[in-house]
């Protein structure tokens, strides 16, 4: 980030330990008091995140809510993430390739919810933050100690959801390579531990909507797809049979057809 720029009310939040409820609302007047939440001040807001050790619980929706409007409806169209945006955000909120804090990683997934269109890349960095904890046991997911690594538990898997649904908006109804891939690799380094069954549900509708679109057959919307409602039970046999064939040979097989 470059120089920040702070008004005197925000720059005297710097010196504090903890954001109370009362800074929250000087912020939220400081913000969005001229309708424009500009990069300047959503920098601002990341360097009060990082440095205040200690902060209430209004804190954590209003600096999703503020950077959130920055990148989803500050630049035209509203709605439609710039490859700017998305490498920007990308950047600041990375600390060796992962999310540093559970409040940034929901700001990332919280961004994808609210856009109507978003890079690839962004998806596929929300879903390698579960990756990372559900395989090596890093990243903010770890944090409170009630995630097991080598297992994927059903908040993973409900989180894991979102992140799909997210990224289902305007021009994006496939499940991409890039997002496939990850999924294989969840899929891969946890077969062997006690999954929650949602897992394999998901698992098996979101690679079913990626094979059938790279097989050319017009497949569902992800957002029909990823519904809890199996929607390969009601699919035509040939397309059935062609799914098992592909999957059983995992990301390779389906690669290579």
């Amino acid at each position: 980030m470059g120089e920040l720029i702070m008004s005197a009310p925000v720059a005297g939040l710097t010196s504090k330990s903890r954001i109370a409820a009362e800074d929250v609302a000087m912020l939220r007047h400081e913000v969005f008091g001229d309708g424009v939440v500009t990069r300047g001040e959503a920098e601002a807001l990341f360097a009060l995140d990082a440095t205040a050790k200690d902060k209430c619980q209004e804190w954590p929706p209003f600096f999703v809510e503020a950077v959130t409007d920055y990148i989803v409806h500050q630049e035209k169209p509203s709605g439609y993430i710039s490859q700017d945006n998305a490498d920007w955000l990308i950047r600041t909120i990375s600390r060796d390739g992962m999310v540093d804090s559970r409040t940034e990683l929901e700001l990332l997934v919280h961004v994808l919810e609210q856009a109507k269109s978003s890079p690839s890349q962004l998806c596929v960095y929300a879903l390698e933050q579960v990756a990372h904890a559900v395989i090596d046991g890093k990243g903010p997911l770890m944090l409170g100690g009630t995630l097991a690594p080598g297992l994927i538990a059903q908040a993973e898997v409900e989180l894991l959801r979102r992140i799909l649904h997210a990224h289902g908006g305007d021009g994006n109804i496939a499940i991409t390579r890039a997002e496939a891939e990850v999924l294989f690799k969840i899929n891969e380094c946890t077969a062997q531990g006690h999954n929650d069954p949602s897992w394999n549900e998901l698992f098996v509708k979101a690679i079913a909507n990626f094979v059938m679109c790279s097989a050319g057959y017009e497949a569902p919307t992800r957002d029909v797809a990823l519904r809890r409602d199996a929607f390969l039970e009601h699919a035509d046999p040939e397309i059935g049979g062609f799914f098992s064939r592909m999957i059983s040979g995992g990301l390779a097989g389906i690669m290579e057809a």
